[in-house]
Formats: structure tokens, C-alpha cells, sequence
């Protein structure tokens, strides 16, 4: 059984950001991660008692990025200063694989209530809902109710086992020694601080199935995120739809979000043109404008990372997705405004970013046709050159644009048309190579020579 965290199902909200706006656009990614991922030190909040207070009041992702670097001693004594809702959001973030949920991933952050004070372990047993805790009983142990007639027999030979202390069920434990042990600190404390709860719920597990209570846990974190404004993992994946530029594009009727602090509005102009993107919201005008395409921003950089279901124990990943995210807003709306600013300004103020996005991956995904067709037809680029790797970073399942820099290959995402028009520049004089190529040649001169000897017949 592993319990260590792994790819956590990613959400984020607005964050307040007061950033300089030059560093919006030459590092977008590190400015979105530092100040919407990874925004607070939850570590020095500890330090003292006014910052301590604060802890209650943060937004459960900004609590779940920030915990990420603490020690286990540290976390314990954070817990106190968390309310039930805050260590229920942890969890819902972390828990869940697409629909299933991680039993040890659970394993590893309820452990800390084994040396919480009781009150704090309390809390920690009622934010998480019955059904969990059922489900990771059905997981993780074999579950003997005392009225089994052979109850007496159950205990395995080759097994850690323990018996409840009402005595009512004999657990078998799981085989891992470290995971065995973790199991059964936590049935000791569950019992020692509530009882009743733990004996009806082990009871409740004997008698209902995991796919039973699995769909019903996943099914009321899921309405937690919805009501949250998180996406979950099979609303996100639709992001990578691929959308025409013939298509009508749906129209946003947006709220503005409340409470927001003020974001970067205006940029300079050698700076904003390094992003048709950045360079349309400088020119947003005040707040009221710039601040609801921002936040929106932010959702599509949520619903890319809840799609690519990247882990907060992966910074790099996490920067990654969101510097997917911007270059593919970037790049179709630049495709769809031919890169007329008035247009991308319009364009921003009228549609949804998303869109946008999608309308970026249908035509990367034209590049990656083309790309294929040409294998199909007889093209062999030469190994290890720069063709063959352009045409492997077109075949990725997100293609991406193959550059030489310094005499080195490198990939990075597609961010403008002049990529698009480059590569596909490119791809075209390869088709023409190859159909001057011998091969091909030879291929025209069987084809030919078979429809003179069909004309003959």
C-alpha cells in the first residue's frame, strides 16, 4: 500500500495578485504558480500567533499547494488552526484519481490524527463522510463481524490481524508492515475518540459494495467542487475539443467576481507584444474589465491542469500546464483575429478563453494530419535529424513546435501562427521532397508502365 501522494486532482482559485504586469508576460507560468498555486508559506504562518489566525481563513488549494513542503511535525501543528471544511477540501483535492479513490493517499493524511490533541483528531474524523471511511475499510481490510460462526478461525496465519476493542470484528490487516501498522493506529484512535461511529461503520462496510459506495462519495465531492467552481477531471477533459474557425463561437455572459484585488492592466508596449494575448487585456482598460478576464484565465489554466490531472508535488508540471494553457489561448486567438489587435481585444471581451484554446488544438491537430499523411505516403526522414524530431513533436498526443537553438533540438508549445505557417511551411517542402525523391520516382514509373499495359490489354 502506498501512501504517499500522488497526482492530486489540480483546482485553483483567483487569488488576490499584486504583481508587476511585465513579469504577467515574460514568465506568465511563474507568476499564475506563485500567485495563485502556491501563494501562501503556510510554514512561517506558524511562526506566530497573528499569522496563526489567519490559517482558518485561506481557500482549501491555496492551503493544499501550500502544505506541500511541510514537515509532519509541522502539519501537525497546523491542524488546529484548520476547520472541518478546510481538511475536507484538502482531501477532495487529493483523493481522487479521474472517479476512483486512492484508499492510501487517505491513509497518508488522516495518519496525522494519531498524534493530534483529541479535540483536533475529532475534527479531522467528521470531515470525512462515512462512505470514505467505509470504502478504505473495504480497501485496505478484511472485515469479520463477531456473529460469523466461525469467527474464532478467521485470524490468518501469514497475516497481521487485531481484533476491535468492543470486540465486535476481527481485521485483517494488510500485508505491507508499514501500511498494516498505519491501519491499525487508525482504527485504534477511531474507536478511542468515537466508538459508536466506527462500529457502525464497519458494520455499514460489511454490508454494502465498493462500487456502491464509491459512486456516492465521488458523487457528493464532485457537487463540493461544482459549488466551489472547481472543475471535475470529465467536465475539464472536454478543453481539448477541438473547435473550427467556422464554428460560432458561444458568447460569455459573465459575472464578475467579488472580493478580487487588483491586477496588472496595462503593460508596456515592447513587453505586450511578445503575446497577442497579453497585449488585448493591457488594453482592457480598468479593473471591471480586466479583472473578469483574468479570473477566467486562471479557470482555464484549473480545467488544463485538472484535465492533465498534473500533481502538486510536481511544480515543474504544474508551471508546464499553465504555460500550456497561455500559449493556447495565444495561439487561437491570434489564428482567429489574424493577429489584428482590435479584433483579439474584441475577441476577449465577446467569447470565452476556452474557445479559444480549443480553436489553438484543432489546429495543431491539422499540423499533426499533415504530419501523418506525409509517413503514410513514403516519407523517411533521415534519423536523428531535425525533420524526424519536428515530425515526432507534431505526433504527440499535444503537438508541439521542434526548434534548433544553438545548434540543439528543442521543443516547446506552439504559441502564434507564425509557428503554424512555419511548420506547415516546412511540412510542404518535405511533401515536395519526397515527391521528387527516387522512391517516389520509381513508384510514378510502376504506376505508369501498369496503365500502359492495362491500356494495351
Amino acid at each position: 500500500m502506498d501512501v504517499r501522494p500522488r497526482k492530486p486532482r489540480t483546482k485553483c482559485i483567483l487569488p488576490n495578485v499584486k504583481q508587476n504586469a511585465p513579469a504577467l508576460v515574460r514568465r506568465p507560468e511563474e507568476l499564475v504558480y506563485q500567485t495563485c498555486y502556491a501563494p501562501v508559506d503556510v510554514g512561517r504562518m506558524l511562526e506566530s500567533a497573528e499569522t496563526r489566525s489567519r490559517i482558518r481563513r485561506l481557500p482549501a488549494p491555496q492551503l493544499y499547494f501550500g502544505i506541500q513542503e511541510l514537515e509532519d511535525e509541522q502539519i501537525v501543528r497546523m491542524l488546529p488552526h484548520l476547520t472541518e471544511e478546510q481538511w475536507q477540501g484538502i482531501l477532495d483535492l487529493d483523493l481522487w484519481e479521474k472517479d476512483r479513490l486512492q484508499a492510501g493517499r487517505f491513509i497518508y493524511w488522516q495518519r496525522h490524527m494519531v498524534q493530534a490533541e483529541p479535540a483536533v483528531a475529532r475534527k479531522l474524523i467528521r470531515a470525512v463522510e462515512n462512505e470514505v471511511w467505509e470504502l478504505v475499510f473495504r480497501r485496505l481490510l478484511k472485515v469479520h463481524p463477531q456473529e460469523d460462526e466461525d469467527f474464532s478461525l478467521r485470524a490468518p496465519r501469514n497475516r497481521e490481524f487485531m481484533q476491535t476493542p468492543d470486540g465486535h470484528y476481527l481485521l485483517v490487516l494488510p500485508k505491507q508492515s508499514e501500511g498494516a501498522r498505519l491501519v491499525r493506529q487508525l482504527v485504534e484512535r477511531l474507536y478511542e475518540l468515537d466508538g459508536e461511529r466506527a462500529s457502525i461503520m464497519l458494520a455499514s462496510a460489511c454490508k454494502r459494495t465498493p462500487t456502491e459506495l464509491e459512486d456516492e462519495a465521488y458523487q457528493k465531492r464532485r457537487r463540493r467542487l461544482e459549488e466551489s467552481g472547481f472543475q471535475d477531471y470529465y467536465d475539464a477533459i472536454e478543453i481539448y475539443t477541438p473547435l473550427s474557425l467556422r464554428e460560432q463561437l458561444p458568447e460569455k455572459h459573465w459575472v464578475p467576481v467579488p472580493d478580487l484585488s487588483l491586477l496588472p492592466t496595462r503593460l508596456s508596449k515592447e513587453e505586450a507584444a511578445q503575446e497577442l494575448l497579453f497585449e488585448a487585456i493591457s488594453r482592457l482598460g480598468g479593473p471591471d474589465q480586466t479583472l473578469p478576464v483574468l479570473e477566467e484565465l486562471f479557470f482555464v489554466c484549473n480545467k488544463i491542469l485538472s484535465a492533465d490531472r498534473v500533481s502538486a508535488a510536481r511544480p515543474h508540471r504544474v508551471k508546464r500546464g499553465i504555460r500550456k494553457a497561455v500559449t493556447g489561448i495565444n495561439l487561437g486567438l491570434d489564428c482567429w483575429a489574424k493577429g489584428n489587435l482590435e479584433k483579439a481585444l474584441l475577441g476577449i471581451r465577446k467569447y470565452y478563453l476556452q474557445s479559444f484554446f480549443r480553436l489553438g488544438v484543432a489546429r495543431l491537430l491539422n499540423l499533426q494530419s499533415a504530419a501523418r499523411i506525409l509517413l503514410a505516403e513514403g516519407f523517411e526522414p533521415e534519423p536523428g535529424s531535425v525533420h524526424e524530431a519536428l515530425i515526432e513533436g507534431l505526433l504527440r498526443r499535444y503537438p508541439l513546435r521542434t526548434v534548433l537553438v544553438k545548434g540543439k533540438i528543442r521543443r516547446r508549445f506552439f504559441r502564434s501562427r507564425r509557428d503554424l505557417e512555419a511548420v506547415g511551411s516546412i511540412l510542404e517542402r518535405l511533401n515536395g521532397i519526397r515527391a521528387k525523391s527516387p522512391r517516389r520516382e520509381e513508384e510514378k514509373e510502376g504506376v505508369r508502365k501498369k496503365s500502359e499495359g492495362q491500356a494495351g490489354n
